[in-house]
């Protein structure tokens, strides 16, 4: 397989081009640097027409071609996709771009049955396959530092033939640009006033029980931590595209997503990167662990990055998920390559400050991107310490599936390299309903009712958007 890019000379942009060339798309993704961070959150990549699509549902794994053809596996769906990224390989040319064509979907936290002897709950509302991933070999890429856009073909047969497609891809793109286009802006999105009617699987008391005997867990040594988790539910009848525009706006995020998968939509804005391989072999996790609401005054604000960076609570949890990770990837990197480049740093995003650190190791020839995924997989900071015995006792507390939440969603690009976002802040949208997921770390010293409101904290920005999209989607739902 080769692969043919060009930049396209003229400016673009992004919100238009998706969505007058792939928003009515049945499977199409916009991976959205919202908030671009220079070293972390460069690029945007979007496109759709996949020409294969791989999914597994209940431990069963289809592989559908778009011209018809279906194969179903029921070995581990992490054995399979091994060995179709095997199969859909391209050169690894000198190239800027960390994605030019390959895999885009996502890895669900059930699919932790097939990594550790685990138990898992088969109750997701949402519905949505254990695994979902779509093979593109069309892809426009953004870069926000240059403020240039290419777009990248995968092809196999004749050059000419690849080289006259792309040429109609831009001039089809230079032809979006020119027609009117009118985004929503934030004045229309204020128009929808309260909050919609969110029903929680839990009651703030169930809540604090629950919490209460995680610690009892961790008081008689069988935990160190554990990362709580509960769902959110609100009907939602409006376009989850147009949910995804507002939520870009109203929690920029590095590492938001809107993804399309027939009858499912996602709609995320995850702060945190799960794993990253780069061209170099290196592999980088941002766990996240430690979080403080936004405060209007700006003093007040910046207590509370004072408050956060230095609170011994918060910095033990990072620290303990750090060690974490770092045993995750010392199973598989090259023997002392595993490092901590960065620990406790605080960042900052529209609703909440957060407490980051970064662990890195160098992945050996021979190994399989999969190989790392499977070995670090579900990622520490949305399980506890020790990782199975953490997600059992999750199992027994939490009740109900977590599905999309808290896996990995991104690229496993075709030259070998990959990017997954921790699934958190992230709304499925599916059959006239909304669910997300919300949690937070549980260590020996949590106050129940500080967690609670945590999660509260964490929740603000998807209810927000999902109250807007409801009350104006009869006025905004088709922009432009």
């Amino acid at each position: 397989m080769n692969w043919l890019m060009e930049e396209i000379p003229f400016s673009i942009d992004l919100e238009q081009v998706f969505t007058k060339m792939y928003r009515d798309e049945p499977y199409a993704f916009w991976l959205d640097s919202s908030r671009f961070i220079e070293g972390l959150s460069r690029y945007s990549m979007m496109g759709g027409r996949p020409r294969q699509i791989l999914s597994t549902v209940d431990g069963l794994t289809e592989w559908r071609h778009a011209e018809g053809e279906e194969r179903f596996s029921e070995e581990s769906p992490f054995a399979t996709l091994r060995r179709v990224l095997e199969q859909q390989s391209a050169p690894k040319m000198d190239c800027p771009f960390p994605f030019v064509g390959g895999w885009v979907g996502y890895v669900g936290y059930e699919c932790n049955r097939y990594v550790e002897r685990v138990p898992i709950h088969r109750n997701d509302p949402t519905q949505a396959p254990e695994m979902f991933w779509m093979f593109v070999d069309q892809v426009l890429i953004y870069d926000h530092l240059e403020k240039k856009a290419v777009v990248s073909l995968l092809y196999e047969g004749d050059p000419v033939v690849a080289k006259r497609r792309v040429t109609a891809w831009i001039a089809k793109l230079r032809k979006i640009m020119q027609e009117p286009f009118h985004s929503p802006t934030v004045p229309e999105m204020t128009k929808g006033g309260q909050m919609g009617a969110f029903h929680s699987a839990v009651t703030p008391e169930e809540y604090r029980e629950r919490i209460r005997k995680i610690k009892e867990y961790i008081g008689r040594g069988e935990i160190y931590q554990a990362c709580y988790t509960y769902q959110w539910e609100t009907d939602f009848s409006g376009d989850p595209y147009y949910l995804y525009t507002i939520l870009r706006r109203v929690n920029p995020a590095p590492f938001s997503a809107y993804l399309r998968l027939g009858e499912w939509a996602v709609v995320s804005s995850s702060p945190e990167r799960f794993l990253r391989m780069d061209e170099h072999r290196v592999v980088e996790s941002r766990p996240i662990k430690g979080t403080r609401p936004r405060a209007k005054d700006m003093e007040e604000d910046r207590k509370l990055v004072r408050d956060l960076a230095t609170h011994p609570k918060d910095r033990a949890e990072n620290v303990m998920i750090v060690d974490l990770v770092r045993n995750d990837l010392g199973r598989v990197c090259e023997t002392g390559s595993v490092c901590v480049p960065k620990l406790l740093q605080v960042e900052s995003y529209a609703t909440v400050h957060q407490l980051v650190s970064t662990v890195e190791g160098i992945l050996p020839d021979g190994r399989s991107p999969v190989d790392v995924i499977e070995a670090a997989f579900p990622g520490g900071s949305m399980t506890g310490a020790p990782k199975i015995r953490a997600m059992e006792i999750l199992f027994e507390l939490e009740m109900g599936a977590r599905g999309i939440y808290s896996g990995g969603l991104g690229y496993l690009d075709a030259r070998g390299t990959f990017d997954l976002s921790m699934v958190i802040r992230t709304i499925v949208c599916h059959q006239g309903k909304a669910f997300f997921h919300v949690g937070g770390g549980i260590v020996a010293d949590s106050d129940p009712d500080g967690e609670y409101q945590e999660t509260l904290d964490k929740a603000l920005a998807l209810k927000k958007a999902l109250s807007l999209a409801n009350a104006t989607k009869t006025v905004a739902t088709h922009p432009g």
